[in-house]
């Protein structure tokens, strides 16, 4: 009588295993938290595929004995972007630290209580306190009539796209009427001007590409990602007053952006993640940065309003395998008789929203006592898994009557034709199966065998 046996799976839980700690929200945005970020381009790879990707980050500083820096942003393309971190003007002088990105492709979306835009458009002008025309509207763009969508609560994360000018500048908004304002200060009507500045520096800077998101202030999950938008109170001060300033919020998350609304203070700040541990439970922990090139050096600074945009990931996996048997097509005869051949087909899918830890999984599957196996007969089919699999190095097998613990326990290799000595067959395919709730994640792996 022939037996059906589900394949023995081990795998681990998703954990931080490549350059950028990546999260899919949905086909259209991602969240990454890349480590390490220091004065050298770094090329972050992307999880989703992007038309037209628009990317913000935000540097998280460790201390107040860190310079300030901004992140600088180039070569997007849809697969991939480069990031760095530089003090003004061009200093690479730099403390290495998480830098966390949110990335959307361009265009307005709303579903699942996730309602946002992310936009771009060309900023040739330059703000700044000691700049000709200062923070007036003659140096910003007026993207008003840009946005599509009508909301109730919005306001505005963004980033300098664009890497034309080496020396660096800072993106920042408000609502077109007064620079102490931010972006739809009371409401969508009263607007959104965007530019970029360099604080107290008497100068200018080449055209950039300013890439901004419009939020929709709220809280939810999507795809097993909490997320909460908001703009926090007019509670925290400057890098060279007494940081970190702490927003209170309910969850614990780990992945956010800041963008400061508006300019309280004329010599220009942004927002920073700030400490060891900027998302510890129930807070962000932010201050505003500034140049030390020109001017006021302290760093001090009145206080602002800061917008938000962060994320807890509650992504696992969810693995699953069955076994199917079939008659082999080529027999004499349509029943499992001494001589026969049978085909089996382990099939594995990942059905959760978190992908699996880089070359974790291994699937150990017990042959029938009734049955001798095929000597090359393993395939691996592949349905959009992620995985690669290469029979020279991720195939092995065991004749031991007691079945394997680890693959590295696979030591034996099939004689002859047929095997009747062959007890296990070990699988181990290479890479980070993906998550399986945007697309399917799957694959399926035959091999033959003869009943004796």
């Amino acid at each position: 009588m022939m037996r059906q046996l589900l394949a023995k799976i081990c795998l681990g839980l998703l954990m931080i295993s490549t350059p950028a700690y990546g999260q899919i929200m949905t086909e259209n945005l991602e969240l990454k938290r890349v480590p390490n970020v220091g004065a050298a381009w770094q090329t972050v790879a992307l999880e989703n595929s992007y038309t037209d990707a628009i990317v913000v980050c935000t540097y998280n500083l460790p201390s107040a004995a860190s310079p300030p820096v901004v992140t600088r942003i180039q070569n997007i393309t849809s697969t991939s972007f480069q990031l760095r971190i530089q003090q003004y003007e061009n200093s690479s002088v730099v403390t290495p630290s998480d830098v966390h990105c949110v990335i959307s492709d361009e265009g307005a979306y709303n579903s699942g209580g996730l309602k946002y835009e992310a936009r771009k458009v060309i900023s040739d002008q330059t703000s700044g306190l000691a700049v000709p025309g200062g923070w007036g509207n003659v140096n910003n763009e007026d993207v008003s009539a840009d946005i599509s969508q009508t909301y109730a609560n919005p306001h505005v994360v963004g980033q300098v796209m664009s890497f034309n000018d080496a020396n660096a500048s800072v993106f920042w908004n408000y609502d077109c009427d007064s620079r102490g304002n931010g972006a739809f200060f009371s409401g969508q009507a009263d607007g959104i001007c965007i530019g970029k500045h360099i604080g107290q520096i008497n100068g200018t800077r080449a055209a950039e590409t300013l890439g901004y998101i419009v939020i929709e202030a709220g809280s939810g999950t999507v795809n097993d990602i909490s997320f909460a938008a908001a703009v926090g109170p007019d509670s925290g001060a400057g890098v060279g007053n007494n940081p970190p300033y702490n927003y209170s919020v309910s969850g614990d998350f780990d992945i956010g952006i800041l963008t400061q609304q508006g300019e309280d203070g004329g010599q220009g700040g942004w927002a920073v993640l700030y400490g060891n541990d900027p998302l510890a439970a129930n807070q962000i922990s932010w201050a505003i940065d500034e140049e030390t090139v020109a001017g006021d050096t302290s760093r001090t600074h009145t206080s602002e309003n800061v917008g938000y945009w962060i994320f807890d990931n509650n992504q696992a996996p969810n693995m699953t395998a069955d076994k199917d048997v079939k008659m082999f097509s080529g027999n004499s005869s349509p029943y499992a008789i001494p001589g026969s051949d049978v085909v089996y087909q382990i099939n594995v899918e990942n059905t959760g929203s978190g992908a699996i830890d880089a070359d974790t999984l291994i699937l150990i599957d017990a042959m029938p006592g009734e049955l001798s196996f095929k000597t090359g007969s393993v395939n691996f089919i592949d349905s959009d898994s992620g995985l690669t699999f290469d029979p020279f190095t991720d195939l092995a097998f065991s004749k031991s009557a007691t079945a394997p613990s680890d693959f590295s326990d696979c030591t034996d290799t099939p004689s002859g034709t047929y095997d009747p000595n062959i007890k296990f067959i070990c699988l181990a395919p290479k890479g980070s199966m993906s998550e399986g709730t945007l697309t399917p994640s799957a694959f399926s792996v035959e091999f033959q065998a003869a009943v004796k």
